[in-house]
């Protein structure tokens, strides 16, 4: 019903001298107050590709890194959703920061069709960072709450799944994958037939690990050899 009445004051709004009718739908049909805008930040930390067969499309990926600052993010849009005091706020951001110490995790988003994480599937995934190569420690599929919903915006869709796929954030010897001086950190996606690479550009600013807006959000690889 609210579809065909927002149709009717649209159709009205384009007719001259309507002004008066869109002012009546607006005081007869609250809209609620606008919440802030949380999700400028993770969009810079969000990789999108769509690979191709010629013009058959093979895969779709939106991988969204949960970095400190998206983390960050999350809980202040989670605390204001929920009206969370500064202590429990506080409580939160320190357990989101310190899965950080233990996990480089990602949330990724692809077509119904194109499974992820088991024997069969297709694709695979690896993590490249410093020249070395890393394996997942975790893939599983996740709902995703309405935060990290609002983050991905349009990229959700109900033709997509989402996973999430965890990575070690330390090496067999207890050293850190991706640190101050690590220029960038890459996403593999691995098929029999195509290789992709979805490209982070890191920074080290005030203490924080954050992104550099770059010209390349993906790599396509020819060869295996380069991943």
């Amino acid at each position: 019903m609210n579809y065909f009445v927002w149709l009717l004051l649209f159709s009205l709004s384009i007719l001259p001298g309507c002004g008066r009718i869109i002012e009546w739908g607006k005081k007869n049909f609250y809209q609620g107050e606008e919440s802030p805008s949380y999700a400028q930040t993770p969009k810079e930390y969000i990789r999108s590709v769509t690979v191709y067969d010629q013009l058959a499309t093979q895969a779709q990926f939106d991988v969204l890194w949960l970095s400190d600052a998206v983390r960050m993010t999350y809980v202040n849009a989670f605390a204001d959703r929920t009206g969370k005091n500064s202590e429990q706020k506080n409580m939160l951001l320190r357990r989101e920061l310190e899965e950080n110490n233990h996990y480089i995790t990602f949330y990724v988003l692809s077509l119904y069709n194109i499974p992820l994480g088991d024997c069969l599937s297709e694709w695979s995934m690896v993590l490249k960072s410093n020249n070395q190569i890393y394996y997942p420690a975790e893939i599983k599929y996740v709902d995703l709450n309405p935060e990290y919903k609002l983050f991905f915006g349009p990229l959700m869709s109900r033709f997509k799944n989402v996973y999430q796929v965890r990575f070690d954030a330390k090496d067999v010897e207890g050293q850190p994958i991706v640190t101050p001086f690590s220029k960038d950190i890459q996403l593999c996606f691995r098929s029999t037939k195509k290789d992709v690479a979805l490209l982070w550009q890191l920074a080290f600013n005030d203490g924080l690990l954050v992104v550099r807006k770059d010209k390349k959000p993906y790599i396509v690889r020819n060869q295996r050899r380069n991943i």
